[in-house]
């Protein structure tokens, strides 16, 4: 019994999370004004987690250099904790948002001491 109990509750867990993209407080997913996100990863070479931003075309993006820009609000997070997901590699974090239905269509990569910065860019299946 205890067998066929716990795959049930593990399942029913999850059900709630799945679906949901939270960038800072905003399900990104939910929302039909998202068609287009823009994501920089940073992979710095004595790092062993990639630092992940997405641009939706929110306030604060990581190009506005503005003094209220709060690099939380660009981060993917977790929706039961609201803390940051944290990601291995680049690969990690396509196939992350490639499971919640976005479809990568262009990539920039840049290079520079040490630090390598990829941009991707993604639209909605």
């Amino acid at each position: 019994m205890k067998h066929f109990f716990m795959p049930i509750v593990l399942a029913l867990i999850s059900l709630p999370t799945f679906g949901q993209l939270f960038v800072g407080k905003v399900d990104i997913d939910k929302s039909d004004s998202i068609k287009v996100i823009e994501v920089m990863i940073a992979e710095k070479m004595s790092n062993k987690y990639v630092d992940v931003y997405i641009d939706f075309g929110q306030k604060s993006n990581f190009k506005a250099g503005s003094i209220d820009n709060n690099p939380d609000d660009q981060r993917i997070t977790d929706s039961t904790t609201g803390k940051p997901v944290r990601f291995k590699s680049t690969a990690d974090v396509l196939n992350f948002l490639e499971a919640h239905n976005w479809d990568h269509y262009d990539s920039v990569i840049i290079a520079d001491r040490g630090e390598r910065l990829f941009y991707y860019y993604l639209r909605k299946k």
